[in-house]
């Protein structure tokens, strides 16, 4: 009888950990636990440049704790390299996938421009020089259905006016396959602008 009783014991405690686990990644994890995540992780003091408050933050830390090598390989090339310096192109950051690009190109009229978004990548974005707004919306408010180019990994959207976002080199933007985005926007006047993007698979 004792014996049973310390097998049932051990079903529960199995049972109680899989729960835990599992609210981690299907439930909302807490405000104080993604601030305190945020504020004491290494690239938050050591990058120059800050996440911006339009990031999904469940999202981010939830990705960041799946594929963290990942992550740190994007920001190990934010912050190791004078990033107004790089030459214009593509850096492969590793075999699994990750890579950056490096571009300058001049702003768009608002009318001109096209909202865009990705499936399998995730867009880390950062302006180095210069400045641009991005229009960001989600997913379920877009009014056309995407043509997407599956090599690319890109589809791109018609959609109202979205919330407006200032980049400059204060922050980065992160977009996740359901932020659709419009970036690329002139600020009064087209003008130059020096943009990176890392490219993170996305983890299910």
């Amino acid at each position: 009888m004792r014996q049973v009783f310390y097998y049932l014991i051990i079903i529960i405690l199995f049972f109680i950990m899989g729960c835990k686990s599992e609210k981690k990644k299907t439930s909302e994890l807490s405000t104080q636990y993604i601030n305190e995540w945020i504020s004491k992780s290494a690239w938050y003091k050591e990058l120059a440049m800050k996440p911006d408050k339009s990031i999904n933050q469940e999202l981010f830390v939830l990705q960041n704790e799946r594929n963290g090598k990942a992550w740190q390989v994007a920001f190990d090339f934010l912050k190791k390299n004078n990033l107004n310096e790089l030459a214009l192109g593509r850096y492969d950051l590793s075999d699994d996938g990750i890579y950056a690009t490096v571009s300058e190109y001049e702003t768009k009229k608002h009318e001109t421009a096209r909202y865009e978004a990705h499936r399998k990548y995730i867009d880390i974005q950062y302006v180095s020089k210069g400045e641009e707004y991005i229009d960001l919306l989600p997913m379920n408010e877009v009014t056309e259905n995407p043509d997407y180019d599956e090599q690319a990994d890109i589809m791109f959207l018609e959609g109202k006016p979205g919330t407006r976002l200032h980049a400059d080199k204060e922050h980065f933007f992160v977009f996740f396959p359901d932020d659709v985005h419009k970036p690329c926007l002139e600020i009064g006047k087209t003008a130059m602008v020096r943009k990176i993007v890392v490219k993170i698979p996305w983890n299910d």
